[in-house]
C-alpha cells in the first residue's frame, strides 16, 4: 500500500512510501509505535491473485516460486470451469474409459479376446498335405488378414497415418502368425521342444522360437484373457520402438487400457489379492523382452527367406 503511516510525533519513527504486509507479529509493534492497525492494507481478494499462487496453494506449496509462465490473473468463471473439468477427467480414469481411444478398458481387453477366438477358430482350416514352408506361407496368408484387421479395426487405429499403419501391421502380423501359434502349442498337455532340428533356417527359427517363447508360455499357463493383454503389449509395446509420437499416444494409451482391465479381471473374476495382481502382471511384462529378441530373429529369417512383410495398398 502508499500511505503514510499516523504516528505519535514523540516517537522517532522514519516513515517511507513503501509497500508494506505485516505478517508475524500481528501488528502488535506497529502499535507500540503509534501506527492504527485501520490502515493496514486488507487482505486481497483471492480471485484476483496470479494464478501461480492459486495452483501453488492448491498444492500445499507455502513458497512461491517465480517465473511460473501462465496468466496474470486467474478468472474466477475460468477457474471454476477448469476445476469441473478435472473432476470430470479424475472420474473418466477412475471408470475406465480413455477419451483417446473412445472406448472403455474392458471393452478394449473383450475386443483383443474376440480377436484371438476369431484366430484359434482360422487355424482349424483343413489344409492339404505340404511341406513346412509352403504351409508356413499358407499360414502366414491367413494369419495376415487377421493383421490387417487389428489395423482397420482396433480402437485407436482411426487416429493414425497410413505411415504408421505400415509400422503397426508388421507386429500384428508377428503377433497373430507366431504369438497365438506360440500360446495355442503352449495349451497343449504334449507340448515339448524337439531335440533334433533341420538345417533349413525356417526349422531352426521354430525351434529357436520354442525354446524361448513357447516354454515361458506354457509355464505361465495363460489364460484367454492373460495371452490377451500379452498380445495387446506383443503389438503396441514394440511398434513404439520406431513410430511417431502419434502412435506412441495410442500405444501408451492400449497398455493403460488393458493392464487395467486385466487388473479388474484378476480382482472381480479370480479374486487375487493386489500383490498377487501385480506379481502376475509382471511376469507377463516380462516376457516383452525375449520377444522383441526373438521378433529380430524373425526379420532375418524373412530377409533370407525374401518374405516381404508390409503392408501392401490395394
Amino acid at each position: 500500500m502508499s500511505r503514510v503511516w499516523n504516528r505519535k510525533s514523540e516517537l522517532p519513527l522514519r516513515i517511507d512510501y513503501l509497500r508494506f504486509i505485516c505478517r508475524s507479529c500481528r501488528f502488535d509493534k506497529c502499535e507500540a509505535v503509534g501506527m492504527k492497525r485501520t490502515m493496514v492494507q486488507p487482505k486481497r481478494n483471492d480471485n484476483k491473485l496470479p494464478k501461480y499462487v492459486l495452483e501453488s496453494r492448491k498444492e500445499g506449496i507455502r513458497e512461491v516460486v517465480r517465473g511460473y509462465i501462465t496468466s496474470a490473473y486467474s478468472n474466477p468463471v475460468e477457474a471454476k470451469k477448469e476445476e469441473m473439468e478435472e473432476e470430470e477427467e479424475e472420474d473418466t480414469v477412475e471408470g475406465g474409459y480413455s477419451t483417446i481411444l473412445n472406448v472403455k478398458y474392458e471393452d478394449l481387453l473383450m475386443y483383443y479376446v474376440e480377436e484371438i477366438k476369431n484366430s484359434v477358430e482360422n487355424r482349424h482350416v483343413e489344409m492339404e498335405e505340404q511341406t513346412p514352408y509352403h504351409q508356413f506361407l499358407s499360414t502366414k496368408k491367413r494369419t495376415d488378414q487377421l493383421a490387417l484387421d487389428i489395423c482397420t479395426t482396433c480402437p485407436g487405429t482411426d487416429l493414425l497415418e497410413s505411415h504408421d499403419i505400415g509400422i503397426l501391421y508388421r507386429y500384428c502380423s508377428f503377433a497373430s502368425l507366431w504369438m497365438d501359434s506360440a500360446w495355442i502349442t503352449a495349451g497343449r498337455n504334449e507340448f515339448h521342444v524337439d531335440e533334433e532340428i533341420s538345417e533349413d533356417p525356417l526349422s531352426q527359427f521354430i525351434h529357436q522360437f520354442q525354446s524361448t517363447i513357447t516354454c515361458q508360455l506354457a509355464r505361465l499357463k495363460l489364460d484367454l484373457f492373460e495371452y490377451a493383454a500379452l498380445k495387446a503389449f506383443c503389438i503396441w509395446k514394440l511398434a513404439i520402438m520406431d513410430s511417431t509420437l502419434t502412435l506412441k499416444i495410442v500405444a501408451g494409451e492400449q497398455y493403460l487400457g488393458v493392464t487395467s482391465a486385466l487388473s479388474t479381471y484378476y480382482q472381480n473374476s479370480k479374486n487375487m489379492e493386489p500383490f498377487e495382481m501385480a506379481t502376475r502382471l509382471a511376469d507377463i511384462t516380462l516376457l516383452i523382452a525375449p520377444i522383441f529378441n526373438i521378433y529380430r530373429e524373425m526379420l532375418k529369417l524373412y530377409h533370407n527367406l525374401q518374405i516381404e512383410d508390409c503392408l501392401v495398398e490395394e
